[in-house]
């Protein structure tokens, strides 16, 4: 064993807490009772020296004289998908009443293990420590099917409606006895606690099984209570909610208000009165035991007969001290996975809604009426407990959803050791756990949360009630990128249908692009229940949003042009991912077994000039009038070309990618390095029918860059913090439980680190007396690569300039807001008319200030553009005229980078509108990067006499007020649809923007604004 082995797998012991920890005992406390060398560095040492296989002519006799038993019963030979829940529902209850009878092992006479066995070593007293097993004490039942196969040497395929069923008991002294030499035997006949059981249907997935976990049904034979739900398995499941029981209603046919009850989504047996909801299916087929099972050599199972005829392979007990008290009855009877949950919940809470709608919101938001939470259950997106595509018999569709990825790529739990990817840390909170895997970060990012974004779904509402003629092409082209998956598998799946959405694009898309049936939006909320669900695979593709197998997928074919932008990939093959490493340096067997797709090297991942993120995040869009005709292009967002037009740029001074910032590969200042998947590697517990060594040794990558993949969105991360019902998402990670501190809270504090350090840089480069006023020059650097803001045009960035007392109080101001983020005048409460365009439509916006003396003059850092009428408009698809784009130019920036290219679209790009154009700080690459901004103070009145210093604050607003009163009149526009935008409404009404601190204490969100950073200076004459 090399010594990077070594020190990888005593880290992990020694970092024992998660698996077994009581519920009563802290990560931290549990960690310092687990001595360094607890264990030997080689697992081969974990094992006793017995004999663990049988005599051939032992096996020979045996293979020709058993009776195998009566084979399964038909009705629960088949196990339907959960695509057809409802026949699914009715097999899982049938399943599990089968496994609580022990039908098997009394009615049917099916061949067992000989003995009760361990699946790995154990550190500590028995019950109390902590399992190196990927399952608690087993005993494992063959159907005939099983054993007909394992008698033949393993060799085919097993063939349908063969089960394997795995009985559990919990580790405790009561049942397992230690001998001298530290082996560990079960000599007695205990009840099983659970099963997990596997069900062959070749003609399903690619692995062919049909994998599922069941608890005891009640416990009262014992005169105990009845486990909770959680632990029984979950069926039925039912509702978009993903929910198991009807108590969920309370007594309602449909919820009138919100319940605590139901939070976190997920599972969190730390909270035991929270109902089930947006559950992870316990049973169905492409489940996560795929993480440890892919690693077989065949057929997904390590099943051998030298359990069934000999004792197997016994593993050892090492000492360690007890940590005082005993593992709560729960996790006797789990699998390993399961046991994730016992750890201690993180305390980290998730920001709770208001219970009403935020004050003064119904009077300023009044283009609708108010929608109650009634309503809004009505609007609710399906659960992501319904985002499920496998790969099939005969490999993958060109997309699968992140749950197919979620059991190796996230830190899923295995046994008692930390899994690869959890990094503990210590914290202002004290030691926390962190979930740094590729999923868990992308699931909380806008990419991983695009196919259920509100603001997304509002806004493209918005564009089709204006534009009703050109619904059917708006919906597939917006969807091209927010539900990219389900559009893509629907054109590669169906002819086109003659709706011509292709001829919208002003670059048509590059060849290999599909073309086939317009996606709609009413395909997102199909699943399995719906009416119709016809096309709930298509749906549940949406939902998952900008997945994995969607950058992974993403072929460098065309990459870097015109015509891929928009969206306009090329994907490569459906049995090929691309990653960044070295191909040689990647295990393929265990994907290979799974999903029947081979890693390789992809360049794309990692050149940012021909890679992935030029294509989605330079988006070009035809040019309608209000009238519905097309009157030419422009680029709706240009976030790469920005970057390429900067010295962080192809060739620039200071070279940086786009995942340099957005995928870093530190966490709080520490490089990290990880093994990047977790599965039954080496550092396992030794096995049977296990690959090669070489086959499943991963590899340390020092080059990881974390998934974040985020701006400065936080509202939205708010949106799905505090609405996760409505909007559909998992707020517990199903594989890491919730000991670690949740991806959303993890997220949000990523974003606010982004703002805070890596965005901009405020300085007060001067004060003075000049003339009898007060003129303070404040200058503002753009850290970013691109513009800022940047991405959607209706973002925008402002300065809050104030002239304070000893006290704090404000004398002179501009750009201070109200509680609903309205900027109002100075130091008053009266909003700006520049604010509510719509109630106010003759009143000028406010423009690129180089000076600004008055109060009610702000400096606000965005694009203004004009619909054919002349109307401020924040549409994507009605861009008439662009009257304002002062965003703050990233370091570099050369118009004639942009004028001297070859396309007319990016030509546009080069034109600075409105005064910004007359600001060198935005035509000069000597100067650009920046803004600097005199503010100009009559010195006198109060302001001569109590004036202490001056304070500037940069705030960003990622959907600013008259944003949302625009997306809320488009309710009313063409045909009236309302059901995305009333959502919206909902959400935002009932956002709850107080209650989100960072580690100083600042709320970061308050009065509908993002906190960036600040500079003050003192008046000292």
């Amino acid at each position: 064993m090399t010594m990077r082995r070594s020190r990888a797998i005593r880290s992990k012991v020694f970092a024992v807490l998660a698996a077994s920890l009581p519920v009563a005992a802290t990560a931290a406390a549990r960690q310092a009772d687990m001595p360094a060398d607890v264990l030997p560095p080689d697992p081969a040492d974990w094992v006793c020296d017995l004999p663990d296989r049988v005599p051939d002519e032992v096996v020979e006799e045996f293979c020709g004289t058993a009776d195998l038993g009566i084979p399964l019963p038909a009705p629960l030979r088949s196990p339907p998908p959960l695509s057809d829940v409802d026949a699914k529902n009715a097999y899982d209850l049938m399943l599990q009443t089968f496994l609580n009878a022990r039908v098997y092992a009394g009615e049917l006479g099916w061949i067992h293990d000989q003995n009760w066995r361990l699946t790995g070593p154990y550190v500590g007293p028995l019950g109390e420590g902590a399992s190196f097993g990927t399952h608690p004490a087993v005993r494992v039942w063959y159907s005939p099917e099983i054993v007909t196969w394992l008698c033949n040497g393993r060799r085919g395929e097993v063939p349908d409606g063969a089960m394997l069923i795995k009985e559990m008991h919990g580790i405790d002294a009561a049942t397992v006895t230690i001998l001298p030499d530290q082996c560990m035997v079960i000599e007695g006949d205990p009840a099983p606690t659970g099963w997990t059981v596997i069900v062959k249907s070749n003609s399903s997935s690619r692995d062919g099984w049909y994998w599922g976990y069941y608890g005891l049904l009640q416990t009262a034979q014992t005169g105990g209570d009845p486990p909770p739900n959680n632990e029984l398995g979950n069926p039925p499941i039912f509702d978009p909610s993903g929910i198991t029981s009807q108590e969920f209603y309370q007594g309602n046919h449909g919820p009138v208000m919100r319940n605590p009850d139901w939070y976190p989504t997920g599972l969190d047996p730390s909270k035991p009165r929270v109902f089930p909801d947006v559950v992870y299916p316990n049973e169905q087929y492409g489940n996560y035991c795929m993480n440890c099972h892919s690693s077989a050599i065949s057929e997904e199972t390590f099943a051998t007969l030298d359990n069934v005829l000999g004792p197997g392979i016994v593993y050892k007990h090492f000492d360690a001290e007890a940590s005082g008290s005993g593992l709560p009855p729960s996790a006797n009877h789990l699998p390993s996975w399961l046991s994730a949950y016992n750890a201690p919940a993180s305390e980290r809470p998730y920001v709770q809604p208001l219970p009403h709608a935020a004050p003064g919101f119904h009077g300023f938001f009044h283009q609708i009426t108010p929608v109650r939470f009634a309503d809004a259950w009505s609007l609710r997106l399906p659960a992501q407990t319904w985002d499920h595509i496998v790969s099939g018999p005969n490999g993958p569709s060109q997309f699968l959803t992140s749950d197919q990825c979620i059991s190796c790529h996230d830190a899923t739990y295995s046994n008692s050791g930390l899994p690869n990817m959890m990094l503990q840390k210590e914290t202002l909170s004290g030691q926390e756990l962190f979930n740094l895997s590729p999923y868990a970060e992308w699931s909380a990012s806008p990419m991983g949360l695009a196919g259920r974004d509100p603001i997304f779904f509002a806004q493209l509402q918005s564009e089709t009630n204006n534009l009703p003629d050109q619904t059917t092409c708006i919906e597939d082209l917006c969807l091209s990128c927010h539900g990219v998956m389900g559009k893509r598998q629907l054109a590669i799946d169906t002819p086109p249908d003659g709706s011509d959405c292709e001829s919208l694009f002003p670059v048509p898309p590059q060849p290999g692009v599909p073309s086939g049936q317009a996606f709609r939006l009413s395909m997102v909320t199909q699943w399995p229940q719906s009416n119709p669900n016809d096309q709930q695979v298509y749906g549940a593709l949406a939902r998952d949003g900008i997945s994995c197998t969607v950058c992974h997928h993403v072929s460098p074919d065309g990459l870097g042009a015109e015509a891929s932008f928009t969206g306009n990939f090329v994907t490569g093959s459906p049995q090929e991912i691309y990653g960044p490493y070295p191909s040689d340096t990647v295990i393929p067997i265990p994907m290979q077994n799974t999903l029947a797709i081979t890693p390789l090297e992809g360049e794309q991942l990692t050149n940012s000039i021909q890679g992935v993120c030029q294509s989605c995040h330079n988006i070009l869009l035809p040019v309608f009038t209000n009238g519905g005709a097309i009157v030419g292009g422009a680029y709706e967002q240009s976030t790469g070309l920005e970057w390429q037009n900067s010295v962080y740029g192809p060739g620039g001074s200071d070279q940086k990618s786009c995942i340099d910032c957005h995928m870093p590969k530190t966490f709080h200042g520490e490089q990290l390095e990880f093994e990047i998947a977790n599965i039954e590697s080496n550092e396992f517990a030794p096995t049977s029918n296990r690959l090669p060594d070489a086959d499943i040794t991963l590899t340390p990558r020092s080059e990881f860059g974390r998934h974040s993949l985020h701006g400065l969105n936080l509202f939205l991360n708010q949106m799905f913090q505090q609405f996760p019902l409505v909007l559909g998402g998992r707020q517990v990670d199903p594989m890491a439980g919730p000991a670690p501190v949740p991806a959303l809270i993890n997220g949000a504090d990523s974003m606010i680190d982004m703002a805070q350090l890596r965005t901009a840089q405020v300085q007060i480069q001067g004060a003075a007396i000049v003339n009898g006023a007060l003129e303070v020059t404040v200058k503002v650097t753009n850290k970013a690569g691109h513009f800022l803001p940047s991405g959607v045009g209706f973002r925008r960035m402002f300065l809050e300039f104030a002239v304070l007392d000893d006290g704090g109080n404000p004398l002179w101001a501009s750009g201070r807001t109200n509680a609903l983020g309205f900027i109002v005048k100075g130091t008053t409460g009266q909003v700006l008319k520049s604010e509510q365009p719509l109630k106010f439509p003759n009143t000028p916006f406010q423009p690129h200030y180089q000076v600004i003396d008055r109060e009610d003059e702000v400096q606000i850092y965005q694009e203004l553009v004009e619909d054919s009428d002349g109307d401020l408009t924040s549409s994507f698809l009605r861009r008439y005229q662009t009257v304002k784009d002062n965003r703050i130019r990233p370091q570099g920036f050369n118009p004639a980078f942009f004028a001297d290219n070859p396309s007319e679209f990016i030509q546009e790009l080069a034109i600075v509108y409105g005064q910004a154009a007359d600001d060198p700080y935005y035509t000069d690459p000597a100067l650009t990067g920046a803004d600097v901004v005199v503010y100009r103070i009559p010195w006198q009145g109060q302001v001569a006499n109590h004036a202490a210093k001056v304070r500037a604050t940069l705030y960003n607003q990622s959907i600013p007020p008259a944003y949302l009163q625009q997306r809320f009149n488009d309710a009313n526009a063409g045909p009236g649809e309302d059901d995305e935008i009333r959502r919206l409404y909902y959400v935002t009404s009932h956002l709850n923007t107080d209650g989100l601190e960072d580690e100083l204490g600042r709320k970061v969100l308050k009065d509908w604004k993002l906190f960036v950073t600040k500079a003050e200076a003192p008046l000292d004459f």
